[in-house]
C-alpha cells in the first residue's frame, strides 16, 4: 500500500473541502513560539492495548495538535501515526507533514503533527493509528472535538 492511499484510506483524506482558511500557526510543530509549554491534554482515547492518540490544545496560542503513543518502542518503521483535523475547513496534517516529527519508526515511540489554529468557533479532532503486527491494517481511534 502506498503512503498515499494509506493517508486517504485510514484518514479519510480526499473529500472536496471548503476553502481552507489560513492561519499563522497553521502547520508549525507545537514547539513554535513555545506554544507546546502551554499544551494541555484535551482528550485520550487508547487506539490498542500498545497505543493511544492525545488532542494537544495550547491554551496560550489557541492552537492543537495529535499526539500518538506507542508504549514500548516500534518494532518496524511506519507502525503508528498521527493526524490532526480542522472541523471549519477540513485543514488537517499527519506527523509526515512539515511541522510535525515523523511517523513512529523502528525504535521510536511517539510522534506528533504540526498545529492548526481552534479558536471557537473552530474545533479539531486527533485521529490515530497503529499497525496490527503481521498484516497491512492498522487499528484507529478518535479523540472528540475541541
Amino acid at each position: 500500500m502506498t503512503l498515499t492511499m494509506f493517508i486517504v484510506e485510514f484518514f479519510g483524506f480526499g473529500n472536496n473541502l471548503a476553502i481552507a482558511e489560513t492561519h499563522t500557526y497553521d502547520g508549525k510543530s507545537p514547539n513554535y513560539n513555545s506554544c507546546a509549554s502551554s499544551a494541555v491534554t484535551k482528550d485520550k482515547k487508547w487506539i490498542d492495548s500498545n497505543s493511544y492518540v492525545e488532542l494537544k490544545f495550547s491554551t496560550v496560542c489557541k492552537t492543537a495538535w495529535a499526539k500518538v503513543t506507542v508504549t514500548r518502542s516500534a518494532v518496524y518503521n511506519h507502525e503508528a501515526d498521527a493526524r490532526i483535523v480542522r472541523s471549519t475547513d477540513g485543514k488537517a496534517y499527519t506527523c509526515a507533514s512539515s511541522g510535525g516529527n515523523g511517523v513512529v519508526n523502528i525504535g521510536q515511540t511517539s510522534c506528533y503533527t504540526p498545529m492548526v489554529y481552534g479558536l471557537d468557533p473552530r474545533k479539531a479532532q486527533a485521529q490515530g493509528i497503529h499497525a496490527i503486527p503481521n498484516s497491512d491494517a492498522y487499528n484507529k481511534a478518535v479523540t472528540i472535538w475541541y
